[in-house]
C-alpha cells in the first residue's frame, strides 16, 4: 500500500522498456544534480572570492585611497578640535574665576565696600551740585544780559 514512486508508472516496471525509462529518468535526475551542483560551486567561489577580496585591507585601501584619507581626516581633525576646544573653555574659566576673584576679594574687605559707595556718593553729588551752580549762575546773569543790549542802543 502506497509503496513505489509516484513518477513511475506501476505497469513499465517489468518491462524491459520500463528498465530503461526508469534508467534515463534516474540519468536524466543524476545530470540535473550534477548541474546544480556546478551551479552552486560556481556561486560559492564567487562568494569567496569576494568576501576574501572584501576583508583585504590593503586592497580596500588600495581602491578608495581618497575616501579613506578624507575620513581619517575628518575623524582626527575633529578630535583636535574637541580637545582644542575644551582647553580653551578651561583656561578661560581660569581668567575669569581670577578676575572675580579679585573683585570678590576686594569687596569681602568690610572697609572697601563702603569706600566705594562713598566716592561713588561723592562723586554724584559733587556733579549735582556743579549742575545746580551753573544754572544758578546762568539765572542771575541774564537779567543782566538783557539790560546790557538796551543801553547801548540808546
Amino acid at each position: 500500500m502506497g509503496e513505489g514512486t509516484s513518477r513511475v508508472n506501476r505497469g513499465s516496471e517489468h518491462t524491459y522498456d520500463g528498465k530503461l525509462a526508469l534508467r534515463a529518468t534516474a540519468q536524466a535526475i543524476g545530470g540535473e544534480i550534477a548541474m546544480v551542483r556546478y551551479e552552486l560551486d560556481n556561486l560559492i567561489a564567487e562568494l569567496d572570492r569576494r568576501r576574501h577580496e572584501l576583508l583585504n585591507v590593503r586592497l580596500q585601501l588600495r581602491r578608495h585611497a581618497p575616501g579613506a584619507t578624507l575620513t581619517t581626516l575628518a575623524v582626527v581633525g575633529t578630535a583636535t578640535a574637541g580637545v582644542w576646544l575644551s582647553v580653551w573653555r578651561q583656561r578661560r574659566r581660569q581668567r575669569l574665576e581670577v578676575q572675580t576673584g579679585w573683585v570678590r576679594q576686594a569687596l569681602s574687605r568690610p572697609a572697601i565696600p563702603g569706600k566705594i559707595v562713598a566716592a561713588a556718593a561723592s562723586a554724584v553729588a559733587a556733579a549735582l551740585v556743579k549742575k545746580l551752580l551753573e544754572r544758578g549762575v546762568e539765572r542771575l546773569l541774564e537779567p543782566v544780559r538783557t539790560e546790557a543790549p538796551m543801553a547801548a542802543g540808546d
